[in-house]
């Protein structure tokens, strides 16, 4: 493992990355200690070396950012889209060629697709969770906080290489290519449309209604508050008091002692908003106000599961029930812009068939 901090240091490694026909990357970033989070470290992997870069010390990244754009490499990540938004977002960089270990164990069925549970189950590796926490900003780290930074991205290569093949032997391979595309295609976005924009949040899929009303109104309020993970912390708690908001351990001391007393009465707002102002759990569903659509929504999903079963994956990746709806409103599978290729190809033609002719 190689700490590098200092211009000539990264020159020097960047130079024996370029020369490598496939990397590993990863980043770590301060989301649950700061309210506007930044990259904090940056982890790439090659044959024989883990190199963690400091961009806090405002090295000149642009030989990282030429790397991640070049075509002729291909560039492992595990759950991507994190880190290709914060990259564009605090550095400009795009990505190509790029492979993400998550996506690849999704198609395969997996129900346990985080990087520990792939790493254990396929090379026997147990990963130090005990880090997951940490504030990625503090400096100097301490050896061991740099051991488990390394551990992200050392064993990315034989993993995509290995669930490389098992797509490939099931016929899923292309799958996972055009999903990859997608992701390539991934920009940071200040903007997002309309009162739906907090469903951006990570973390968030398992709040109730009441709970994800707190975290609209945190995000809405957001010029102090952050947009991370800190805002899903502060609506799974609901804190009345400050004491309450102290022992969620999201929110770092000097924040609550500036912003405490708001977030507070922001929380408090939340709460006594009325029973029917609360968000619905997962997208906006146009289909709870249409019940001849809500009806045809209903006989693709029993499609639609049915065919998953047989794939073993999830549902929700075969085509999610915003997709679904989507079909049900237009009847073209070509007007869904969220559906993939591999999706139509898979399943399209009996979500149409289960439509049956329009009235």
């Amino acid at each position: 493992m190689i700490w590098i901090d200092t211009q000539e240091a990264l020159d020097r490694a960047l130079e024996r990355v370029a020369r490598q026909p496939i990397v590993a990357v990863d980043t770590e970033a301060d989301s649950l200690h700061s309210y506007f989070d930044k990259v904090c470290l940056i982890q790439i992997s090659i044959p024989g070396e883990d190199l963690i870069i400091d961009p806090l010390r405002k090295l000149d990244l642009s030989g990282f950012g030429k790397i991640l754009g070049d075509s002729s490499i291909t560039k492992i990540l595990h759950g991507a889209d994190y880190d290709l938004r914060i990259l564009n977002r605090d550095f400009g960089f795009t990505i190509s060629n790029l492979i993400d270990t998550m996506v690849s164990a999704q198609l395969l069925g997996y129900e346990a697709f985080g990087l520990a549970a792939l790493l254990e189950q396929h090379f026997g590796k147990k990963l130090d969770k005990s880090h997951q926490r940490a504030d990625w900003a503090r400096r100097p780290l301490p050896r061991n906080m740099l051991e488990y930074a390394a551990t992200d991205t050392r064993h990315l290569i034989p993993l995509a290489s290995l669930l490389r093949e098992k797509l490939t032997a099931l016929g899923r391979w292309e799958w996972a290519v055009e999903e990859f595309r997608r992701l390539e295609a991934i920009r940071f976005s200040e903007k997002e449309a309309g009162d739906e924009a907090f469903r951006r949040l990570k973390g968030i899929g398992s709040l109730d209604r009441r709970s994800l009303f707190v975290a609209r109104a945190l995000y809405n309020w957001r010029d102090e508050m952050a947009r991370n993970d800190l805002i899903v912390e502060v609506a799974k708690a609901r804190p009345a008091t400050l004491e309450a908001l102290a022992a969620t351990k999201a929110v770092p001391a000097p924040h609550r002692t500036r912003y405490g007393r708001e977030i507070l009465r922001v929380v408090r707002q939340a709460l006594d908003a009325p029973e029917d102002s609360l968000p619905e759990k997962g997208d906006a569903r146009p289909w709870l106000r249409d019940k001849a659509l809500e009806a045809r929504v209903a006989r693709l999903k029993h499609v639609r599961d049915g065919v998953a079963k047989e794939l073993k994956i999830e549902p929700g990746l075969l085509a999610p029930r915003h997709v679904l709806a989507g079909i049900a409103t237009t009847r073209d599978l070509d007007a869904v812009p969220a559906m993939r290729e591999w999706q139509k190809r898979i399943v399209g033609e009996k979500l149409l068939n289960a439509l049956g002719p329009a009235s």
